[in-house]
C-alpha cells in the first residue's frame, strides 16, 4: 500500500520530532522547518525536509499532502519581534490552511495552548494573542470553504525528553539529574494538566485516523489527560522517581508571576468520544523523561 504524505511544521521541535518518529511508520513525512541546515533533533535522511521560506504552493504541488500538522510556534522568549511571532503563529498556519483547501488535503491539525485561557501571563501576552488570532482565522477560513477539516487542539502541559532547555520542566530535570543543591520555586499550588509527550502523539495520530468522521469543518477541543496536579506535587514526584535525596526544592522562595493561571485542566471530549485515554501515568512519564534526558 502506497503511503500518503503528511506535512509537519516544526518537525525538528519538541513535539514535532516525536510526531515524526511515530507517524513516519505509516506516512511519508515532509517536515516544514525554517532551516534545513540547523537541525537539533532530526537525523539526516529521516524525512523529507523543506524550508518554510520556499514557495509553499510549489511544495504542496510537489507532494500533495493528505494532512498537515502545525506544531511550529514562537513564544517571544528570546526577544523575537512581533512580526516574527505573527509570521510563525498566524501567517504560516493561515497560508497552509488555504493551500490545504486548494490542494484537497483532508485534515489540518493546529496545536494551540492553554496559555491563551484566562488573563494570560504578562510576559507571554504577544504569544497568547497571536495564538488566539490564529484560531479565529482558522475557524473563519474553514467555515467559508468546508473542503479541509480543521481540528484546533488546545494543548495543555506536555513534558518528555527532548524539550528545549529553556523550558521550565527541562530546567528542573537537568537540575535534579545534576543534583543541584537547591532550586528556588513559587509556592507551587498552581495546578496543571501534565501530559506525557507520547500520549500527545497518540492523540494526534488518532485524530488523523478519525478525521473522516468529523461533521463540522472546524472543531476546537482540548488535548490533555483530563486530570490536574499541583506544580508542587509534580516536582516532588519528579524528585522521588529520580532517587535524588540531595536537592532541596525550596517552595515559596519566589513569587507567582503576575496573572498566574492557578488551575488549568483539559476536557478532552472529542478524544474521549473516540475512546482515547492516556497510556502513561505521571510517574511513568517522569521516569522515562529522566532516563532519556542526557
Amino acid at each position: 500500500m502506497v503511503k500518503q504524505t503528511l506535512f509537519i511544521t516544526g518537525a525538528d521541535g519538541f513535539l514535532g520530532h516525536h510526531l515524526v518518529q511515530q507517524l513516519a511508520k505509516t506516512y511519508n513525512i515532509v517536515g516544514l522547518v525554517r532551516s534545513t541546515k540547523t537541525l537539533k533533533r532530526l537525523t539526516a535522511g529521516q524525512i523529507t525536509l523543506c524550508s518554510t521560506d520556499e514557495p509553499l504552493n510549489e511544495v504542496f504541488d510537489r507532494y500533495r499532502p493528505v494532512g498537515i500538522i502545525h506544531t511550529a510556534t514562537k513564544y517571544g522568549r528570546f526577544g523575537e519581534s512581533v512580526p516574527r511571532l505573527l509570521d510563525v503563529n498566524v501567517d504560516l498556519p493561515v497560508h497552509l490552511l488555504e493551500l490545504s483547501q486548494k490542494y484537497n488535503s483532508k485534515i489540518f491539525i493546529n496545536i494551540g495552548s492553554f496559555i491563551t485561557q484566562g488573563k494570560g501571563y504578562n510576559y507571554l501576552q504577544d504569544y497568547a494573542l497571536s495564538k488566539q488570532q490564529c484560531s479565529q482565522w482558522l475557524r473563519l477560513i474553514a467555515n467559508k470553504a468546508n473542503t479541509c477539516k480543521v481540528i484546533d487542539f488546545t494543548m495543555h502541559h506536555p513534558f518528555g525528553p527532548g524539550d528545549s532547555e529553556s523550558k521550565f520542566v527541562s530546567y528542573i530535570v537537568k537540575a535534579i539529574k545534576e543534583r543541584t543543591a537547591f532550586i528556588d520555586l513559587t509556592p507551587g499550588e498552581q495546578k496543571r494538566d501534565f501530559i506525557y509527550v507520547a500520549d500527545v502523539v497518540s492523540a494526534i495520530e488518532l485524530a488523523l485516523n478519525q478525521s473522516g468522521n468529523l461533521q463540522k469543518p472546524y472543531t476546537q477541543t482540548d488535548l490533555g489527560t483530563g486530570s490536574s496536579y499541583t506544580l508542587r506535587y509534580f516536582l516532588e514526584t519528579l524528585k522521588a522517581v529520580s532517587g535524588n535525596t540531595e536537592t532541596k526544592l525550596r517552595f515559596g522562595k519566589l513569587p507567582y508571576r503576575e496573572n498566574e493561571i492557578m488551575e488549568a485542566k483539559a476536557v478532552p471530549d472529542l478524544l474521549s468520544s473516540w475512546g482515547w485515554k492516556p497510556n502513561y501515568t505521571l510517574n511513568q512519564g517522569l521516569l522515562l523523561t529522566l532516563e532519556q534526558t542526557i
